[in-house]
């Protein structure tokens, strides 16, 4: 425990440090600067809660799926608001560049640094069909997302239909289908209660001005709401009786588990942005997918020593924004 603690307080200095220093920034409701900051904090969870639970801290893991339901939704929201100002142009070569190219080589360095690696493995992780990592379910996860989301855009430009419909109809389908034929019996939940988070940040850009005008009484009600019901059904789908139901049964309840956490807390920053004008979540926020690769791999240096765990953020760090800057390079853009 002492570990975990020691790593939690790392974090929390590198916060506060950057948290003191003045900011003329302006935050308004879901900018850039917003969402980036969101991202910084989701990834800043999932690498805390997994530190965690390699340290041996039980109960644990739930936040690692909140944070990963506030980065679905800021990644719904930014392909939307990508569309809204330039449509599908170019939509596979940034997903190919920015997403696929720096997965293939944190997998390809990652197994061989690891001694884990052998071509079909590799192949099979290449191309989302199976992940070599216990986290690589992620990323399978998150292609099949830009399929459901380029396949509707399409379709609704052709039928001129509400495309919204028939992205929450895809996901549903989504759902059936991963928890009656592939939900894996150690974790059947893990993708299925996702599945609302990515469609939900489509819905928040679509109605972005009216969701920024919702009075303070409004939000507040949305916080308290979204917490007591991710609390609640965070303890229910903790029963035995419930796990013991068909997955399909036990993932509609753990669909009111991480998102409602998710949506509670952003209402929350919603109404204090000052907590996010922090640069530590920013620069977090920049190259939170970068953290999420690497963090994969890195994860094996957090053991029992105050050394170990100082070498783990170091090393997450440092290789994080170096696949970042390479990958920036590749693009020919400027940091």
């Amino acid at each position: 425990m002492k570990y975990f603690v020691f790593f939690s307080t790392i974090l929390l200095i590198l916060y506060l440090v950057e948290f003191v220093k003045k900011d003329n920034r302006t935050f308004t409701f879901m900018d850039k600067d917003f969402t980036t900051a969101i991202k910084g904090f989701s990834i800043l969870t999932v690498m805390w809660a997994h530190a965690g639970a390699r340290l041996g801290v039980g109960g644990i893991q739930f936040i690692a799926g909140v944070g990963v339901a506030l980065f679905l939704i800021c990644s719904g929201y930014g392909l939307e608001m990508s569309y809204q100002r330039n449509g599908l142009k170019g939509f596979w070569k940034k997903r190919f560049l920015k997403v696929c190219i720096p997965f293939w080589i944190v997998e390809l360095v990652g197994l061989l640094i690891t001694q884990q690696f052998e071509i079909k493995k590799y192949l099979l992780d290449a191309v989302f069909i199976s992940p070599a990592t216990g986290y690589g379910w992620f990323m399978q996860y998150i292609v099949i997302c830009y399929i459901l989301f380029f396949s509707v855009k399409m379709m609704s430009e052709k039928l001129r239909v509400n495309e919204m419909w028939i992205l929450i109809v895809a996901f549903a389908v989504w759902f059936i289908a991963d928890s009656c034929f592939f939900a894996d019996s150690g974790m059947p939940f893990l993708r299925a209660r996702q599945m609302l988070s990515f469609p939900l940040g489509v819905m928040i850009a679509k109605n972005r001005e009216k969701i920024e005008r919702y009075s303070t009484r409004k939000r507040t009600v949305i916080l308290v709401w979204g917490g007591i019901t991710g609390i609640l059904f965070m303890a229910i789908t903790q029963l035995s009786v419930v796990k013991a139901l068909p997955y399909f049964v036990s993932n509609v309840m753990a669909l009111f588990t991480v998102l409602p956490l998710a949506i509670a807390f952003i209402a929350f920053v919603g109404k204090a942005k000052v907590l996010l004008n922090n640069k530590f979540l920013l620069g977090a926020g920049t190259v939170s997918y970068e953290i999420y690769l690497v963090h994969a791999f890195s994860l094996n240096l957090v053991k029992g020593s105050l050394v170990r765990v100082s070498v783990f953020v170091a090393v997450t760090a440092v290789l994080a924004c170096v696949l970042y800057l390479g990958q920036k390079k590749m693009m020919g853009s400027r940091v």
